[in-house]
């Protein structure tokens, strides 16, 4: 705070009025020379974010992700196996799941019905985190078939009806069941548009959601932007929302959808150029020893090209150099541009620390400033999707920390919100591994 000035509070998702809703009962049928010509940098503008908040700083401390690693761990949590209840310290018998749209369809909207009783928020929480991406947009199906309003008996968007009914409710719990049932694509997209709509300084919900992305991922997610004001174009969004900085062409760069690509035309991965290595090499070694500039080529460098061809660059940086590129990179870049490189580097190098860190960070900075939870919201949203993923970051997070994740998001939460997040650590076995072959016993 500055002047004594009060942050303002957080922006809620827009909310608007939905009414005359019903349940249908019957059957259902460029790079370098762009970045130039930029204002000046924004890393001489006072932003202490996530990378600058963490401490040590994390990059040169993270190990190279090889094979063998955690990603080989399989996500599986035996049916009938016990899970902490939340709050009251005691063991709940957590029994197995199965998705079932048209069953969790009717539950939600009979939770949901209303609007002069508080909704049910329970099968919200037992629901919503245990889908994946592919069943909540069955869901989302399944609840417009089920759930009409208006004299045109209209299908329903469930998560705008859960924005409707929960406005009024804890405003965390409702971030988090939002997010998620606008699915793994929409939700980044939600948090990409979130930032600037209140508080500006929060520019690592837009980073978390954009950087490091392969282009099928951010068509996906600027499919999945909706705000008429930018006539749904998250592109119109950031050259409108952004100051003319390095930062603005950075963004601007990942949404043109040119990073080089990892595999070819026929799903091969693609060949390393070696020589490409070598002068980016050069090129990124020259930018971190200059007395002024450099932050173009560093954007240029590692927002367009792979993840592989960057492990490639790091590793012969270190041979080259006795030096961490990632290391000097922070130290050359202090803010922003700084996050934005820092952000995609530590994924390079090993994302499953990278997203434990990131959580960690966020449980520890939520306890100081409560608008800092959106952190906590964003990243178990996104890191959930991906079963695999999210069982390497519970194990680095382990490792790490010596807790497990789990146990600390109970910890550092409170609530119904924090039910919800703790349920979205919880890795659930995968429906087709559930299914059971009826046997005949012959006795």
């Amino acid at each position: 705070m500055k002047g004594g000035r009060e942050r303002d509070a957080s922006p809620q998702p827009p909310t608007a009025r939905m009414s005359s809703l019903s349940v249908n009962t019957g059957h259902h049928s460029a790079s370098v020379s762009l970045l130039s010509g930029a204002p000046a940098s924004p890393l001489l503008e006072s932003y202490h974010g996530t990378y600058q908040s963490m401490s040590p700083m994390p990059s040169p401390l993270l190990l190279p992700t090889g094979h063998g690693s955690s990603h080989d761990i399989i996500p599986v949590s035996p049916i009938g196996s016990d899970y902490e209840g939340y709050g009251d310290g005691k063991k709940k018998s957590r029994r197995a799941r199965f998705h079932d749209p048209v069953d969790d369809a009717a539950r939600l909207a009979k939770a949901l019905k209303g609007e002069r009783r508080a909704p049910e928020t329970e099968p919200l929480i037992e629901i919503l985190p245990g889908l994946t991406h592919e069943q909540v947009m069955e869901l989302r199906v399944e609840y417009k078939r089920l759930v009409k309003t208006g004299s045109e008996r209209k299908g329903v968007n469930i998560a705008k009806h859960i924005r409707a009914r929960l406005k009024d409710e804890d405003p965390n719990l409702m971030k988090a069941c939002y997010a998620v049932a606008l699915g793994r694509w929409e939700s980044e997209a939600y948090w990409a548009n979130f930032w600037y709509q209140g508080d500006k300084t929060r520019r690592e919900l837009l980073i978390e959601s954009l950087m490091g992305r392969t282009n099928d991922e951010i068509r996906a997610i600027k499919e999945g932007f909706s705000d008429k004001k930018y006539n749904n174009s998250l592109t119109k969004c950031m050259k409108t929302e952004l100051k003319e900085d390095k930062f603005k062409k950075a963004v601007l760069m990942v949404l043109d959808e040119q990073r080089m690509e990892e595999t070819d035309a026929y799903g091969r991965p693609t060949r390393i150029d070696y020589d490409l290595v070598k002068d980016d090499v050069k090129d990124l070694h020259h930018a971190v020893r200059s007395e002024k500039g450099g932050e173009s080529l560093m954007i240029s460098i590692v927002v367009q090209r792979s993840d592989t061809h960057l492990k490639e660059v790091l590793r012969v940086y270190t041979d080259t150099y006795r030096a961490n590129f990632a290391k000097d990179a922070l130290k050359k870049s202090g803010n922003l541009v700084g996050e934005l490189l820092a952000h995609i580097l530590n994924g390079v190098i090993n994302k499953p620390v990278r997203d434990a860190l990131l959580i960690h960070h966020a449980l520890s900075a939520s306890k100081k400033d409560q608008q800092r939870r959106e952190l906590i919201i964003s990243r178990l949203v996104r890191y959930h999707w991906d079963s695999r993923h999210m069982a390497a970051v519970k194990v680095a997070f382990r490792e790490r920390y010596g807790a497990e994740l789990q146990t600390a998001v109970k910890e550092a939460t409170s609530g119904e919100w924090g039910e919800f997040c703790t349920a979205l650590c919880v890795s659930r076995m995968p429906d087709h591994v559930k299914r059971i072959e009826r046997v005949d016993v012959v006795r």
